[in-house]
């Protein structure tokens, strides 16, 4: 990679509507009833969910759908988009895709506090990945070289900097040089689309993975 290099963020025309229409992938385990059955929540999005569940359902069909967050209860009508046997034997396992048709008013602001927590752990994730700190992480971190890859976002552009200073950008954020590519991808591409409030929170775990760096150096 040279010392500055320019890279265009991929967008949607209209990038709220892709905000509103992104898949969350969701970290532990959040138990979802669907239905008569009970499951596991994959995924989550504005407009949907993806679960996990034994008991079989059918494409078209319709039920009730509910989960817990932060103990609030969050409920709505679904449609089933897709549904597809993942492991048989004693215990069938089955993954479905699906619709919200229709969203209780009262879980209207439950959805929206689920899919900001969720980015929320995404971002803290993706940051311990990249030193390693995660056992998710997709490579063994490599041992700190001393310097770091200043990311900073111009309107549509993102410029990559090699730099020793070690201040976070107010206009993107600073990395140990050795983190993981997938993974600054990952991070670009969140910080392009997300809040103030989000971004300050990618420049902090951000900031601590560089400290960790300087100090293991």
């Amino acid at each position: 990679m040279s010392a500055i290099e320019q890279l265009p963020i991929q967008q949607s025309a209209d990038p709220q509507e892709r905000r509103r229409a992104e898949r969350l992938r969701v970290a532990g385990s959040i138990t979802v009833i669907f239905g008569r059955g009970e499951g596991v929540l994959i995924d989550l999005s504005q407009r949907g969910a993806r679960i996990r569940h034994s008991t079989p359902v059918r494409r078209g069909t319709s039920g009730r759908i509910s989960f817990e967050w932060e103990r609030m209860r969050f409920s709505a009508t679904a449609e089933v988009l897709a549904a597809r046997v993942i492991s048989l034997g004693a215990g069938p396992s089955y993954e479905s895709r699906l619709r919200f048709t229709s969203i209780d008013p009262s879980s209207e602001s439950v959805l929206a506090e689920a899919l900001e927590g969720i980015a929320r752990q995404n971002v803290r994730r993706w940051v311990a990945n990249l030193q390693g700190w995660n056992e998710d992480a997709q490579s063994p971190a490599a041992k700190p070289t001393g310097s770091f890859i200043r990311c900073r976002l111009h309107g549509r552009w993102w410029e990559r900097k090699c730099t020793s200073d070690t201040l976070q950008p107010a206009d993107g954020f600073l990395l140990p040089s050795d983190s993981n590519e997938t993974e600054i991808a990952t991070l670009c591409d969140h910080y392009a689309r997300a809040g103030e409030e989000e971004r300050q929170l990618i420049r902090t775990m951000a900031a601590a993975a560089v400290e960790q760096a300087v100090g293991v150096h």
